[in-house]
């Protein structure tokens, strides 16, 4: 039985149309030329510590917390994924929003808002540095140097976050008495 071309090439298109074409966004927070912003204090003292990746060209911000109640340091993300029209100066009056009075009013929102799972948020060593004066009513804290990662963050539609590990500071109160 012979086959004819145009047939073929009919089958061939059919079978490559039916395939979904999906563009995955990578963001990676390890990238050494990657925007960060840190935020250990507010109007009251030491606080969480807030760290926010931004990734300009995909229009979104990673923000990791790490809990600075005790020594045990939890970890939490969320992604943020805000219209391709965004700029860099919008994205940083929005960071700026998240962690102080609200100084600007005309901030954009994010389209999307993505929990990372707790399971792939966590803390792999931490490690008392120095102490620290002037926390506000907290007054004297102790500076640990946090290690955590993000691992196996599943993909928000076309959108996966690599695995990656870094350090921040995080402020603990110290209690006197």
């Amino acid at each position: 039985m012979k086959t004819s071309k145009p047939l073929v090439n009919a089958l061939i298109a059919a079978v490559l149309i039916s395939i979904p074409l999906q563009a995955e966004v990578a963001l990676d927070a390890g990238a050494k030329d990657l925007k960060k912003i840190n935020v250990t204090h507010s109007m009251m003292g030491f606080r969480d510590t807030l760290r926010f990746y931004v990734f300009e060209k995909e229009k979104a911000i990673l923000r990791v917390q790490i809990d600075n109640k005790n020594t045990q340091f939890p970890v939490s993300g969320k992604l943020y994924v805000f219209a391709e029209d965004t700029t860099a100066e919008g994205l940083d009056k929005w960071i700026n929003n998240q962690h102080s009075d609200g100084l600007f009013p005309d901030v954009p929102e994010p389209k999307a808002t993505h929990e990372i799972p707790a399971a792939s948020c966590k803390t792999k060593s931490s490690k008392p540095d120095k102490e620290a004066e002037g926390g506000g009513p907290a007054g004297k804290s102790m500076i640990y140097s946090v290690v955590f990662e993000i691992r196996d963050v599943p993909a928000f539609g076309d959108i996966k976050i690599k695995d990656f590990t870094d350090t921040a500071n995080v402020h603990v109160a110290i209690k006197e008495g």
